[in-house]
């Protein structure tokens, strides 16, 4: 089960914090099991709770399989309309030369949004675009538009592969972010029994007396190991029985 990784990166709430979730996932590390985490649960949770799944790392049926071995069955939600898919992938091969537009993901998103007062927006590879000729400027100025259209109901998870070579993009994709989770190698490599470090930082928008603050600090909230199993996700605390402090 993945509760208790949700839970460590505070997305096990009923509501998602409002605005943008980032993922920035590290190389040599995959973070596709968050997303599929996020996916289901939000799923279940509430029939009233609409996903959208913009899929540029992985395809669909890579998610439904994965939700299956954490008890996720995405195929009602899928009939029933309450998760779309924008399979990018499939976009790429159907359409060829023609590459999706910026512009088309943009009308897709703003549609999903009008017609859902509960969603969220998962996306699981923003970085895939630039593979379109798109620069990283593009797509922060996209994701700036797509956080001010979402209500205090509304949540965008992305993640961002490889993230360590886009400094330009992830810096002002944190400054964006209520939530910032980093996925990375452990500094001592590989260790069999876990997969790798998992940060979690978010915005503090109180000042030390509890009032409203004119600026927003980030702090570090958790710093976990985990351990990504067939049917199972585990978290541990560095130094934890068993678990080496790598």
């Amino acid at each position: 089960m993945a509760q208790p990784l949700l839970a460590s990166c505070g997305l096990s709430e009923p509501a998602l914090p409002p605005g943008l979730t980032l993922v920035r996932q590290h190389s040599a590390v995959d973070g596709s099991f968050l997303i599929a985490a996020v996916l289901g649960h939000r799923l279940k949770l509430s029939r009233n709770e609409r996903v959208l799944l913009i899929a540029a790392h992985h395809s669909y049926s890579h998610y439904s399989s994965a939700c299956l071995k954490l008890a996720y069955n995405l195929g009602p939600a899928r009939d029933s309309g309450q998760l779309e898919i924008f399979d990018v992938g499939a976009e790429v091969a159907q359409n060829y030369p023609v590459l999706p537009a910026l512009n088309d993901i943009q009308k897709r998103i703003e549609t999903f949004l009008e017609q859902s007062p509960e969603a969220t927006v998962l996306i699981d590879d923003l970085t895939f675009l630039l593979n379109f000729g798109h620069s990283e400027t593009e797509l922060i100025n996209l994701v700036e538009t797509w956080v001010s259209l979402a209500n205090a109901q509304q949540s965008f998870v992305i993640k961002l592969n490889t993230a360590e070579l886009y400094d330009w993009l992830c810096d002002n994709l944190v400054d964006m972010a209520e939530i910032e989770v980093r996925l990375e190698q452990l500094t001592s490599g590989n260790f069999r029994e876990v997969d790798g470090r998992l940060n979690v930082s978010r915005l503090n928008h109180a000042d030390s007396r509890g009032e409203n603050s004119l600026i927003s600090f980030r702090t570090l909230e958790k710093s976990l190991l985990y351990k990504v199993n067939d049917r199972s996700i585990k978290v541990f605390v560095p130094g934890e029985v068993g678990i080496k402090n790598v």
